[in-house]
C-alpha cells in the first residue's frame, strides 16, 4: 500500500487491533486440534506423545490439507498478486521531476532495481 498509494491513509489503530485479533483467533483455531488429541504414553524407556485423531487417516489429511492452504498456499499467491502489481506498477510509472536527457538511463536504471527487487524476494 505504501508503493502503490504512498499518500492514501493507512490503517487506524482500531482496524489494525482487528487484524491482529484475527490472525491469533486463526493461530489458536489452526492449533487447538493438536492439543485436543494429543495424547502421552508412558513406556519404560521414554515417554511419547502422538496426536490420537478420532478418524485416523482421513482427519490427519484433512487437517493437514486445511493447514497447508491457509499457511502457506493462500499467502503464496498474495504475495506473488501484490509483487506483481508493485513490479508493474513502479515497471510503467513516471520518474517524478523534470524529464532530463538521462531520462532513458534513469529509466533502465530503475528497471533492474525492480528485477532484482522481484528477483530476489520470490
Amino acid at each position: 500500500m505504501a508503493i502503490i498509494h504512498p499518500l492514501k491513509p493507512r490503517l487506524s489503530a482500531t482496524a489494525t487491533k482487528v487484524v491482529v485479533l484475527c490472525i491469533w483467533i486463526l493461530a489458536f483455531a489452526l492449533a487447538f486440534p493438536l492439543g485436543f488429541y494429543s495424547k502421552t504414553v508412558q513406556t519404560p524407556q521414554r515417554t511419547l506423545c502422538y496426536v490420537d485423531w478420532p478418524r485416523r487417516f482421513t482427519d490427519h489429511f484433512m487437517y493437514h490439507t486445511i493447514v497447508t492452504v491457509l499457511v502457506y498456499l493462500i499467502p503464496l499467491v498474495i504475495m506473488g498478486i501484490t509483487y506483481t502489481i508493485v513490479g508493474i506498477t513502479l515497471w510503467g510509472g513516471e520518474i517524478p521531476g523534470d524529464t532530463s536527457d538521462k531520462y532513458h538511463e534513469q529509466l533502465k536504471a530503475k528497471r533492474k532495481v525492480i528485477l532484482s527487487i522481484l528477483i530476489y524476494n520470490v
